[in-house]
This record gives C-alpha cells, sequence and structure tokens, in this order.
C-alpha cells in the first residue's frame, strides 16, 4: 500500500503519485499510462508546493513567495499557471478532481498524494532538444499554450522581448499547432457577398479557437492582410503562426462554393485543400466541417469538451446562422449605424431560431455598445440584455462568449468581481480569447494593478500581434511600471501599426509627459490632435501640461478651442473642467471663477466628477461654503458610486476626490469625515505602491497625504521623488490647499523653484511653436 502523504518538506524531489498522474520534478515530468508530458519547471514547482500540503488552502501571497520568489510578478501569475496546470492534468470537471479554488482564499490540492511504492519505475526517454516541446503522446498533447502563458505571467515587468510568442516582430515560426484564417475572399460578380464573407471568416476562427491545443490568431491580425498578397511565409513569421487557412466563396443564384487550403508557412506547401457545394441552408455544416478537417490535419484530438463547445455554437435554422454572420460583420466596425444594423439582424436571427444561444449572446453585446454610440447609460440598458444573458447562461453553459461578453459588461457595470470571474472563466475555458484577455487588462489598469495588466495585454497581444491598440495598452501599463524603455518600444509598434489612429500617439505624448518630457509631450499631442481634432480627452492633455509649464493663457486657449470642436464632450470632460477653472481663477480669481460656473452650467449638473473639479477650483480661492456645497451635491449625485470616490488610474495622475473631500470636510471644522477620507486614500496608495505603480502623480498624492496629515518631512521626501520623475505641476501647488503646512518650509520653496526653472526652459523651448495651429504635428 502507498503511503498517505499528510505534508512534505520544503525540499522533497522525488516523484510522487498525485491521483493518476506520476509526477517526477527531476525531469519536470508527468506520466499517466502511456501517456507522458513535459511541463514548465516554474508549473512543476507551482504543483510540489501544493503536495507539499495536500488538503490545507494556500493563498495566493503564498504561492507568489515561494514560487515566484525574486520575481516581480501579480496575482495573475498564479492564476494563469494555475489554469494551465489544470488543464495539463484533464482538471475540467465541475466539481474538481485536481485542484479546487476556494473563493478569496486561495487554492488546494484534493487529489489524492502518495510515494510510489517501492517496485514502481520512472522510464526517462532520452532527453529532447531543448528547443523542442517534449511531448511523448500524440493522444494528448501538452497544450501549447503552457509555455507561453506561464512564461507571459512571469514576463509582467516586460522581459517578454525574448519570448517569440510574444515578438510579432521576430522570424521564428513556433513548432507548436497555430493557424491565422485569413479573411475569406468574395469571388461572387460585384463582390456582393463580402460582408457574408467576413463574417464567415470570423465564424471559422471561432470554432478553430474551440480547441485549446491550437492557437488561433485573433481577428484584426488576420484582417489586416486583406488585399495585401503577401507571401504565407512572411505571414508566419510576422504573425508566429504555423499555419494559414485561406478560402473563397462564389455565389451563383442560390447556389454557393465554399474552397479552403491549409498551408504550412515554414515551406509554403499546401496541405489540404477542398471545396464544398453549398445548398441554400448548408453554411453551418460547412464551418464545422472545415474546422473539422483543419483539426484533422494537424493531427490535434477532438475530445468530448470540444464536441460540446462545438455543439453550443450550432443553430438549428439555417437561415438563422446566415443572418447571424452578417450581423457579427456588422458589429465588428464599431460605428454606431452598423451596430444598429447588427442589433437589427441579431433579432431577426432570433426570430428564425428562438433558442440560438449566440445571437442572444451578441445581441447582448451590442445592445451594450449603445452606451458608447448612443449616450446610453449602462444602466438603462439593462433591462434589455440581462435577460438574454440569463438565456444563454441557462442553455449553455460552456459557450466562451458567454463569460466575454457578460464579463466585458460587468467591467462597464462596475460589478468588479463577476467581471473577473467571468473573464478568467473564459480564458481558462479558451486560451484563444483575445477578447478576455484584453478585458482583463483594462480593468487591472482601471483598477490601479500595472503589474497585472501587462500581462493580460501581453497575453492578448500574443494572439493578436497587429492590434494596435493593445500595443497602446502595454505601453501605458509600462509607462504606469516606470519601464520607460520596454513602453517606448510599446509605443512605437502601435505607431507603426496604425499611423492614422490618434490613440497611438497620445499614449506616446503620455509616456514623454511621464518622464518630465512636455515638449515631446506636446509634439506627439499634436499629431494625436490631427487624427482626432474633435476628442476632449487629447485636448485636455494638452491643456494639463500646458498649465504644469505656467502657461495658463495658452492652456485657457486649448480649452476653448476644445468646447469649439466637441461642445458636448469638453462640458463633460472633469479635466477640461478642471483647466477652465484654473485658468480663470488665473485671469481673475473668485469673481472670473463663478463667471466661468455660470457660463458652463455646471451648477445644473448631477456628473459627480464635475462638481468636484468646481469644489476643488473653490478651495483654491478659498471658499470653503462653496467647496462642501458642490461636495456635498457630488457626493449625493445618483451617479456616484462609493467605489468611484478612490479611483486607482486617477492617483496614478496626481488626483484624488478622497483628498478634495478630505480638505473640503476639514475647512468646515469636520476633523473626523476628514480622516476617514484621508485613512482610505492612504489605503489606495499603499494597495497601488504594492501592485507596481511608479508615476510622479503617485508621489504628488502621496506629498499631498502626508501634508495634510501634518507629517511634513514624509511630504518632501515624497514630492522630491514627484519631481525627480518629471513632476511640475508648480500652479496648482501654489493654488491648491494642499501643501498648506509647507509653505515656510525652505526646502518646499527649493523644489518648487527647481521644477519652476525647469518648465521655463521647456516654456521657452516651445514658445514659438505655440503659436501654429496646434492641430498640426510639430
Amino acid at each position: 500500500m502507498p503511503v498517505i502523504l499528510e505534508a512534505m518538506p520544503a525540499t522533497y524531489n522525488e516523484a510522487l503519485q498525485i491521483g493518476d498522474w506520476l509526477v517526477d520534478p527531476r525531469d519536470d515530468s508527468l506520466t499517466r499510462g502511456a501517456e507522458r508530458v513535459k511541463i514548465e519547471p516554474r508549473t512543476m514547482r507551482l504543483l510540489m508546493r501544493l503536495a507539499q500540503s495536500p488538503g490545507t488552502v494556500i493563498s495566493q501571497d503564498e504561492l507568489l513567495e515561494s514560487v515566484w520568489s525574486g520575481v516581480v510578478v501579480g496575482t495573475a501569475s498564479v492564476y494563469q499557471s494555475m489554469s494551465q496546470l489544470r488543464k495539463v492534468l484533464g482538471d475540467g470537471d465541475d466539481p474538481p478532481r485536481y485542484i479546487e479554488t476556494v473563493a478569496r482564499k486561495g487554492y488546494r490540492l484534493i487529489a489524492r498524494v502518495s510515494v510510489p511504492s517501492a517496485t514502481a519505475t520512472i522510464t526517462r526517454p532520452a532527453p529532447a532538444p531543448a528547443q523542442a516541446p517534449v511531448v511523448d503522446s500524440p493522444a494528448k498533447a501538452v497544450p501549447h499554450q503552457l509555455g507561453w502563458v506561464a512564461i507571459a505571467a512571469a514576463a509582467a515587468v516586460a522581459v517578454m522581448a525574448a519570448v517569440w510568442r510574444f515578438s510579432p516582430q521576430l522570424d521564428a515560426i513556433p513548432d507548436v499547432a497555430s493557424i491565422v484564417v485569413l479573411p475569406f475572399v468574395d469571388l461572387t460578380s460585384g463582390q456582393s457577398e463580402q460582408i457574408f464573407c467576413d463574417g464567415l471568416t470570423e465564424e471559422t476562427s471561432n470554432w478553430l479557437a474551440q480547441v485549446p491545443t491550437l492557437h488561433v490568431v485573433a481577428r484584426t491580425s488576420a484582417f489586416s492582410y486583406r488585399n495585401r498578397n503577401a507571401d504565407v511565409r512572411a505571414i508566419g513569421r510576422e504573425l508566429n503562426t504555423s499555419h494559414v487557412l485561406e478560402g473563397s466563396l462564389r455565389r451563383s443564384g442560390d447556389q454557393m462554393r465554399i474552397t479552403v487550403q491549409l498551408i504550412d508557412t515554414r515551406t509554403g506547401f499546401h496541405l489540404w485543400s477542398d471545396s464544398y457545394d453549398v445548398e441554400p441552408g448548408d453554411v453551418l455544416k460547412v464551418q464545422e466541417q472545415i474546422a473539422r478537417s483543419v483539426v484533422g490535419s494537424l493531427e490535434l484530438r477532438m475530445t468530448a469538451d470540444i464536441e460540446n463547445r462545438f455543439a453550443g455554437r450550432r443553430s438549428q435554422d439555417a437561415e438563422a446562422q446566415r443572418l447571424f454572420l452578417i450581423a457579427k460583420s456588422h458589429e465588428a466596425r464599431l460605428e454606431g449605424p452598423s451596430n444598429e444594423q447588427a442589433i437589427a439582424l441579431y433579432r431577426q436571427a432570433l426570430e428564425k431560431d428562438p433558442q440560438f444561444t449566440l445571437a442572444k449572446i451578441w445581441l447582448a453585446q451590442a445592445i451594450s455598445n449603445r452606451r458608447f454610440f448612443s449616450n446610453r447609460t449602462i444602466e438603462s440598458l439593462a433591462p434589455e440584455f440581462e435577460p438574454l444573458l440569463a438565456e444563454a447562461a441557462a442553455s449553455a453553459a460552456q459557450v466562451v462568449d458567454l463569460y466575454v461578453v457578460r464579463g466585458r459588461i460587468r467591467v462597464q457595470q462596475r460589478r468588479r468581481e463577476e467581471a473577473i470571474a467571468d473573464l478568467r472563466h473564459a480564458l481558462e475555458l479558451s486560451p484563444n480569447s483575445r477578447a478576455a484577455a484584453s478585458a482583463l487588462g483594462y480593468y487591472h489598469l482601471t483598477n490601479g494593478e500595472p503589474r497585472d495588466a501587462l500581462t493580460y495585454y501581453t497575453i492578448a497581444s500574443g494572439l493578436d500581434p497587429r492590434a494596435f491598440d493593445l500595443h497602446a495598452q502595454r505601453c501605458t501599463a509600462l509607462t504606469q511600471l516606470a519601464q520607460f524603455e520596454a513602453a517606448a518600444a510599446a509605443c512605437e509598434r502601435a505607431r507603426s501599426l496604425e499611423p492614422e489612429s490618434p490613440i497611438p500617439y497620445s499614449v506616446s505624448s503620455d509616456l514623454e509627459a511621464a518622464q518630465g518630457n512636455l515638449a515631446a509631450a506636446l509634439k506627439w499631442n499634436a499629431a494625436a490632435l490631427k487624427h482626432g481634432d474633435d476628442i476632449a480627452a487629447i485636448y485636455n492633455m494638452r491643456a494639463a501640461w500646458l498649465l504644469s509649464l505656467g502657461l495658463l493663457p495658452d492652456a485657457a486657449d486649448v480649452y476653448q478651442r476644445a468646447r469649439l470642436a466637441n461642445p458636448q464632450g469638453a462640458i463633460q470632460n472633469a479635466g477640461l473642467m478642471a483647466i477652465g477653472s484654473a485658468a480663470a481663477i488665473d485671469r481673475g480669481g473668485e469673481k472670473a471663477l463663478a463667471e466661468f460656473i455660470e457660463q458652463t452650467g455646471v451648477a445644473d449638473s448631477q456628473d459627480w466628477s464635475l462638481l468636484f473639479e468646481i469644489a476643488n477650483a473653490a478651495l483654491m480661492v478659498r471658499d470653503t461654503d462653496l467647496a462642501n456645497r458642490y461636495v456635498q451635491r457630488a457626493l449625493g449625485s445618483p451617479m456616484l458610486r462609493p467605489e468611484d470616490l478612490g479611483s486607482p488610474f486617477q492617483v496614478a495622475y496626481g488626483r484624488s476626490y478622497l483628498l478634495i473631500s478630505a480638505a473640503a470636510l476639514r475647512a468646515r471644522g469636520d476633523q473626523e469625515g476628514a480622516g476617514k477620507r484621508l485613512d482610505e486614500l492612504s489605503a489606495l496608495i499603499d494597495r497601488l505602491v504594492a501592485n507596481g505603480l511608479q508615476t510622479y502623480g503617485l508621489y504628488e498624492v502621496k506629498a499631498q497625504l502626508a501634508a495634510m496629515r501634518g507629517q511634513p518631512d514624509a511630504a518632501i521626501a515624497e514630492l522630491r521623488r514627484a519631481v525627480q520623475l518629471g513632476w511640475g505641476d508648480v500652479w496648482l501647488a501654489e493654488h491648491q490647499p494642499y501643501f498648506e503646512t509647507l509653505r515656510e518650509r525652505d526646502d518646499y520653496q527649493a523644489l518648487l523653484a527647481a521644477a519652476r526653472a525647469r518648465n521655463a526652459a521647456t516654456a521657452a523651448s516651445i514658445r514659438t511653436r505655440l503659436v501654429a495651429p496646434i492641430t498640426a504635428a510639430n
């Protein structure tokens, strides 16, 4: 009889029997009968750490400390490695058989752990070349994502340049099975079927993405090759993919011929091709036949789980499927009119097949998109999309699209725990889910967790290497981690992929500003305005930097130009409201501020962010009664949620509504209330520091907090660090009340003088450029 282990010493390095698997940490192998796989050394350490204490809950912090010792990563690393370990073990059941997640506490190994009997032998074949993945049994290949997800998680501080899977500019082509489905070509006269072709392309790719052992390149990168006539070997190098699927469609009356061919990008050889003469109503069958043929040609295994996922994508009505494909193509355009057309088509599909799960899910997504295209609140749209999501969850819980769409909507609803649970589950079900990975990146970035954001954006960009927005978001995360060289490379990649979008130039300007290079920041900002001269946020960035330089009239001019370019967007932008009020104060003090409030109509607004900015302006002119009135109105706004006050993203850029609230409360004598707000801010700052945030805005808020708490030496130390990183908001420091206790200190005045001198030099260098139109690149 084997001996059941209650616990193991931390240095245990012998083979163990864990459930059905013989686990040998000496060569990182797992053996079950004739199957033998090798895993990453860190993944093996994770499994052995769990095996040290079978049945005991081990926290994420403890796992980070023991498995990732000496490596700066976040909790996403634990999640991703745990997800891949479960896949290797075959632990997809509910309830699990190997590793159990204990909500908000950690993980525990629930499988039987024992020492193999003395008669057991372990056969070790000759080692394979170091570059090649070792898989002894084709019946159960190691999910190829294991290596790159684990590496990506560990590379959350930008060591990803050495990992081919996340380096689309490298020439190496992976040895694992990977594929990109290029846009199907419409050969119909007049190309009247192009929209249908696009939907067919995307959904064929989505069917293949259900196979977890196949790496599928996402839509943006695939569609970037439309009409490019690129050599497949070049495509393989650019996308790090081993195979390309090409297709074409020709319609004649009711008849349709679909032709596809699978090509090896390493050799350019055609591995398989076929043509389908499609009768009306057979398109769905063709999609599935293509997917199955590709899987067979690549010698991948069709499991029961994949069969269930395929079943969840089917419609019982051919016309419903056709309408769905066209709707998906319209929705992908991300435009208001196209989104409305998609909604109508999804509804038509559901009229044909009321049980069509995918149509319900993506109709819910399109309805939620009205938040952006129709200026609707997510709360007002919920009665339309929530029943659709509930019906989909009840009928097809195995469909990954459900968790992607619902997770993204929950992020918008600020239901964070539900959002992250859905999105992580989506990525666990399908490591090919670019949408889930990028949504998790957005979640972590806005939650002040740049390390984890970088992890997920890196995963997403590995799946969709030619998606410029993912590289732009990676630039932002790296900037917040003060990894400026890597951030510059990510920004450059974003600009090269999409030179006509304002976004890459905008994040490039933010990168320069984070280092105190405001002249360069203004240059990139001008390029952003050239490509997006009606975007209020870009004007806001420009005006804020001019304010930092002490150029208040120029900042006021930018504010006015923003109002002319986009009146509605400008009046709703809290940052521009702050700039406009500061410019008014500089021009005429309290009287000019009152005129500004009247002219903007903010007095009648229920937007709590705008009300807080006016309260902050009132504090600058020492009108404490007005400040408290606006703070109370902001706190009473029906649009405000408790977590909004502690916005991590705001603190990263040197602003906090908790601080404004505390200052207003203290001004009216409520020391206890002010203290509670400062305690909340202190806890938030501690969390952001622990998450790796490194921006001068963070240190500015830390300095303001210390000064408000009567800790002048600590405040000076934090402000000095902010200045070293590039801080220069001297005008605001002199007018806001947060540094009041430091004003008589020589070291405080010396810091302001140093920042003022740097600002003056920068202002002088750009002065001649400011007379040129700001929409022209400098």
